[in-house]
């Protein structure tokens, strides 16, 4: 039990991934959604550059947390662990809890650590108030805290996400709280060009179950809108503090209701923000839309607009549960195309039970896109297609996926029916292939880049081509 008057909340955020691409959102909604009088936060951001050796334990001894918090992807959980076992030694009284993608999605592998405690799996806003009110009392009943797994005489007691009903009763992110501005100073975008740009959320939850995904795992199965008033004031206060011009979307189903995403468009319209522009990094489904939604969200200002068949093989996105036909994909595309929209395809290649066949085509399927992104499959911890792997004895419980594995070529994960598939090649020439075909509309894309990075990658991955070929795998 805590009689302090106010609980300590060391925030951590771990390094290990791009911070010109992801930045700790999850934190700036949890500092806008507790009430201050509740706890104090301070925020260990390492992605903005690790302290010295013995720094981080110093500045947390000195903090004195009584609660210890992080959050993080699978790609950078081996990091987070490192920085939770620094920060418990130099605050060895302090509870850890756990959340975000990984955690979310497989709390039994989060919880395999003696270190972490608790895992808030999914929305963490509410919870996270409950969790901290429960800890301060003197019998805690930690079933009133939704999304709370944790272990109990060595049994796993897991429980569904925790999920906001009302989102509009949440305040917005508190993006000075995670230092968004010096974000934008070292240079953080998504596909966007030089405007300023930041994440943005019109709808939570997917209802939809492909095998590689973990989504419903974070935000459920039941799709909640933000209102497009409550959205709108989030876009000008965005625009009013940080300047930001550019918007992009995360939504997992931002045109799952098209009569919603047109109203939004038209609100979005009416703003006055100058130079106003929207990307969907994360991607659309298709199927949701027509002709009068595509025109709409051109001219409200999209730019970089993508959608993710994921493979062009019927087989395949059986196999992957996405709930899409290829011939669908083609019907689509077009549609987009004629409504003025550059299509950018995501694909994922490499999937368990896809042969060279498979392969094939998806590579003939590429051709009908302006630009692609190819990604190897990699299974991410808790997804379906994960625990089926885990039970048939492909990969071990503790398997995670490094970073370069999804878009460079390199496999921690290869699927017997592809080892020699030289997927470092493959992946260089479906962007090569895409570059040729579209000669202007990928010089304009080059501006959604960051050129340094993106030149780097594919020096990587034509170096691994070559290396694969000559037999150096």
């Amino acid at each position: 039990m805590l009689k302090k008057e106010r609980t300590r909340v060391a925030l951590i955020w771990p390094d290990g991934l791009d911070a010109r691409r992801v930045l700790p959102l999850p934190f700036a909604c949890l500092a806008a959604n507790t009430d201050p009088s509740l706890c104090e936060f301070k925020l260990f951001d390492l992605a903005l550059g690790l302290p010295p050796d013995g720094e981080l334990a110093g500045e947390i001894s000195a903090f004195n947390p009584d609660v210890i918090g992080v959050s993080c992807f699978a790609m950078n959980f081996p990091q987070a662990l490192a920085a939770v076992r620094t920060a418990r030694r130099a605050a060895p009284s302090a509870v850890v809890v756990a959340g975000g993608q990984y955690a979310s999605a497989w709390p039994e592998g989060a919880l395999a650590n003696p270190e972490i405690d608790f895992v808030i799996k999914g929305e963490g806003e509410l919870a996270f108030t409950a969790f901290l009110k429960e800890l301060r009392s003197a019998a805690p009943c930690w079933d009133k805290v939704p999304g709370l797994a944790r272990l109990e005489n060595g049994r796993l007691v897991d429980v569904p996400p925790a999920i906001v009903e009302d989102l509009d009763s949440l305040a917005p992110p508190d993006y000075r709280f995670i230092k968004l501005d010096e974000y934008l100073r070292r240079g953080y975008r998504v596909y966007a060009d030089s405007r300023p740009s930041a994440p943005l959320q019109t709808t939570r939850g997917c209802p939809y179950g492909c095998a590689f995904c973990t989504g419903p795992y974070i935000s459920g199965r039941s799709l909640r809108h933000f209102s497009n008033p409550y959205v709108m004031s989030w876009m000008k206060a965005l625009y009013r503090d940080f300047g930001i011009r550019w918007f992009n979307i995360i939504d997992d189903n931002f045109t799952f209701h098209p009569g919603r995403a047109k109203e939004f468009c038209r609100a979005a319209m009416r703003l006055d923000i100058p130079g106003l522009r929207f990307g969907t990094p994360n991607g659309i489904r298709m199927q949701h839309g027509d002709g009068e939604l595509w025109r709409l969200m051109r001219d409200a200002g999209w730019e970089h607009f993508t959608v993710a068949p994921e493979s062009g093989s019927a087989r395949v996105l059986e196999l992957m549960k996405k709930e899409l036909r290829p011939f669908e994909v083609e019907a689509v595309v077009k549609e987009m195309k004629a409504a003025g929209l550059p299509v950018c395809g995501f694909f994922m290649v490499g999937y368990p039970g896809e042969t060279p066949e498979d392969l094939r085509l998806t590579m003939r399927s590429l051709r009908q896109f302006d630009l692609v992104e190819m990604f190897v499959f990699q299974p991410l911890p808790g997804s379906p297609v994960f625990r089926e792997l885990l039970a048939a004895g492909k990969i071990s419980a503790d398997f995670i996926p490094s970073v370069d594995d999804f878009s460079s070529g390199k496999r921690g994960y290869v699927s017997p029916e592809l080892r020699g598939v030289n997927f470092y090649w493959l992946i260089f020439r479906a962007r090569l292939g895409t570059t040729l075909r579209n000669p202007l509309t990928a010089l304009k894309h080059f501006r959604h880049l960051d050129l340094r990075g993106a030149s780097g990658k594919i020096l990587r991955q034509a170096a691994g081509a070559l290396r694969f070929a000559l037999g150096r795998k």
